[in-house]
């Protein structure tokens, strides 16, 4: 199938799911060519205007900042993606933030959007998140009986150990997250 990509017998002409007629090869894909970003070295499409892990602007455009329409802009922000100039720019490990986003914490290309010391709670905003369609990765989120033998598992001894669980989601989604979290769970910030 072409959709699917799943491989049947000789003989069998439509597909047993969709009903579609089967096809005898996968037409060829293209590969996109992908540059390194000179700034932070992940792969960037040519032509992008700035890199989407870092920041920096790769465009010889003539950009301005959002906040000082007369500077320059020099970098875009990561989260929100507004353009900014030198006085506007916070960075971090190389990054590139808005001084709205400067405190969100970022790693490779995702952000944490929650975070919690209880499991249950991070689970349930986690779940929140996914019937929304954002992709979601927690972290710290096995048990913490490994750090401390016989340790309760509870929020008191997250919050002793500082393990919380963290919710991340793609830099790309996490405005619209934020968005969500303020609708389903008003003591979100």
């Amino acid at each position: 199938m072409p959709f699917c990509q799943t491989e049947y017998l000789p003989g069998v002409t439509r597909c047993a799911d969709c009903g579609l007629k089967l096809i005898d090869h996968l037409p060829a894909t293209q590969a996109i060519e992908l540059d390194e970003c000179g700034n932070c070295g992940e792969r960037v499409t040519p032509d992008s205007d700035f890199c989407i892990h870092c920041g920096v602007l790769l465009s010889d455009g003539e950009f301005r900042c959002e906040t000082h329409t007369a500077s320059p802009a020099v970098a875009v922000c990561i989260i929100c993606r507004r353009l900014l100039c030198a006085e506007c720019l916070k960075e971090k490990h190389g990054k590139k933030f808005c001084p709205e986003h400067k405190a969100v914490e970022v790693s490779e290309d995702w952000a944490v959007v929650f975070q919690s010391v209880d499991y249950y709670e991070a689970n349930i905003v986690r779940g929140k998140l996914e019937s929304a369609g954002i992709t979601v990765n927690p972290r710290n989120n096995s048990s913490i009986g490994f750090i401390a033998d016989g340790f309760i598992e509870s929020a008191i001894g997250r919050s002793i150990l500082r393990y919380p669980v963290k919710v991340f989601v793609p830099l790309d989604q996490y405005l619209n997250a934020v968005e969500i979290l303020k609708e389903e769970l008003p003591i979100v910030e």
